[in-house]
């Protein structure tokens, strides 16, 4: 059976072999979340299978938007420089519009580049992220 997923490493926004020096890239993965949703719900009636979304959608759904704005409330102006840049890697899509440092250092938005699905036993209702 084919699991549905093949495995990236990615250190410094370039691909690399996934076992050249383990620990020191992230793992990503191409998943075929049709093939997922099938299995899981060919294995057990019990499950519902909610998703995907995107990464931005997940995230906004948990409340990370209302998380930065308090955070930006108190903070320094380089603690407020490293807080946008990480939002904007984690839910943000291309190239941060608002970064003014060196271009190959400019925060690279995954917020549509990854999705998120949940598996859940029927009883336990739709997960709090998803719609």
């Amino acid at each position: 059976m084919d699991s549905g997923i093949s495995w990236l490493a990615i250190r410094k926004h370039k691909f690399v072999h996934i076992l050249d020096t383990p620990g020191t890239a992230d793992l990503s993965a191409f998943v075929d979340f049709a093939s997922i949703r099938h299995s899981a719900e060919e294995v057990s009636e019990e499950v519902s299978v909610h998703g995907p979304i995107t990464q931005s959608q997940f995230l906004g759904s948990l409340g990370i938007n209302f998380r930065v704005e308090a955070l930006l409330e108190n903070c320094t102006d380089e603690q407020a420089e490293s807080l946008r840049s990480g939002y904007w890697r984690l839910v943000g899509e291309g190239e941060a519009p608002f970064w003014e440092g060196p271009d190959e250092q400019a925060p690279i938005g995954m917020g549509t580049r990854y999705l998120a699905m949940a598996i859940v036993n029927k009883k336990q209702g739709i997960p709090v992220p998803f719609p």
